[in-house]
């Protein structure tokens, strides 16, 4: 005698969800007195799949079958969860129903999200509100996203779930932004509403002034921008080069406070060597803003944009440093080696002038220590001076 196991098991599985979908179906729309009647009891069969979605995973102790383990300070025993979820289906039973209309429709058996949000309100009722955060957090990760909301989860209770556990926390401003979602996604749910209208009673007037004028997005990016506003200025987001920019404005704008904003984007596109050197003198500053002064009167902001500003000539930097310069050093004042170079002599002659006020000469070098014991090769070296004008010129050459 053959028998076939498998094929049975599935046609039982098949009549189960057939009877519990009519089941709740009955409850929901045709015959309200059956909600407490031990047709198929819906807390008991959510108890046991969220039981057995939480035990230990055998590949991963640290992670649950489908759901991850609630840590043990929060845990609720089986006989409490069943209880909790009694509470929670007399105040939520028709989102129940509907997410358990979903499950045994499609996979005979609810979904992670399904799961942690049905644990999720178990322990706000338990007053777990930690454990029922990490839950409300899973369901918005998981849960069917709505379409155009910006991939956010489609379900107003997840939101709903997610604001009373930030509330629990005493995070009215957050709970506030979760339950505005929860009332845009279901603008007919008198629960939303209600709890939204207690909320706004509990945050800062600021707040609620931006979240009834512009509802949850315009919230979050109210709150977005005053975080980056007290953040210390080492944390602020910045563009590329911004100090620099900035540095660069303050030093135009204290020589010229009025210039018109393209003259000024444009002197910042300059090199910055050669934009740190005009700035260095207000006579070449001058020249700059002259110059770029006229193209703007000349042909506009367009014409402003595509030209090409150059830096200053030799010319004109020695104007700015002096006729005699070698070199242009750093700071505004003269270079090193100003006026080191005298008409009418040429390099040869001036370094031998200059030569004695360097201490190259004898009798200006520095003197050994006494005590300083030296080989006698160095002391016969030393006391052979030689001809002075050799050593100048090995110097100089």
């Amino acid at each position: 005698m053959s028998t076939h196991p498998p094929k049975q098991e599935s046609e039982i599985d098949s009549l189960m969800s057939f009877a519990h979908g009519v089941a709740c179906l009955l409850k929901l729309f045709c015959l309200p007195f059956f909600s407490h009647a031990v047709l198929l009891d819906e807390y008991l069969y959510w108890s046991a799949c969220i039981t057995q979605a939480q035990e230990p995973n055998p590949l991963s102790s640290r992670d649950g079958r489908r759901l991850k383990p609630v840590p043990k300070q929060w845990k609720l025993t089986a006989p409490a969860l069943t209880r909790k979820l009694l509470e929670t289906m007399q105040k939520l039973h028709s989102m129940q129903v509907g997410l358990l209309l979903t499950a045994w429709g499609s996979s005979k058996q609810p979904d992670k999200a399904s799961l942690a949000l049905m644990r999720g309100f178990a322990y706000i009722q338990a007053g777990r509100h930690e454990q029922a955060l990490k839950d409300a957090r899973v369901v918005l990760a998981y849960g069917p996203k709505g379409s155009g909301q910006q991939g956010i989860c489609g379900w107003p209770w997840a939101h709903s779930l997610h604001s009373a556990a930030l509330e629990g926390l005493q995070d009215n401003v957050a709970a506030a932004l979760a339950m505005q979602t929860a009332h845009e996604l279901d603008p007919v749910c008198t629960d939303h509403e209600e709890n939204l209208e207690r909320l706004m009673r509990r945050i800062p007037l600021a707040v609620a002034g931006v979240l009834e004028v512009e509802g949850s997005l315009g919230l979050q990016h109210w709150l977005a921008e005053e975080e980056e506003r007290k953040k210390p200025e080492f944390l602020k987001q910045r563009p590329k080069y911004y100090y620099y920019y900035e540095w660069m404005k303050q030093r135009i704008h204290a020589t010229h406070p009025v210039l018109p904003e393209p003259v000024v984007d444009k002197l910042l596109t300059m090199p910055a060597n050669d934009l740190d050197l005009i700035l260095q003198h207000k006579e070449g500053t001058a020249w700059k803003v002259d110059e770029l002064m006229g193209v703007l009167e000349q042909g506009g902001p367009a014409l402003l944009q595509g030209y090409s500003v150059q830096g200053l000539s030799w010319e004109q930097v020695k104007k700015l440093k002096g006729p005699n310069l070698v070199g242009l050093g750093m700071g505004p004042g003269p270079a090193p080696g100003e006026g080191l170079l005298e008409h009418g002599l040429d390099r040869h002659e001036q370094l031998k002038l200059q030569a004695p006020k360097q201490g190259l000469l004898e009798g200006s070098a520095p003197k050994l220590h006494p005590r300083m014991d030296l080989p006698a090769c160095i002391v016969d070296t030393a006391d052979d001076s030689g001809d002075e004008q050799d050593d100048l010129d090995a110097l100089i050459y």
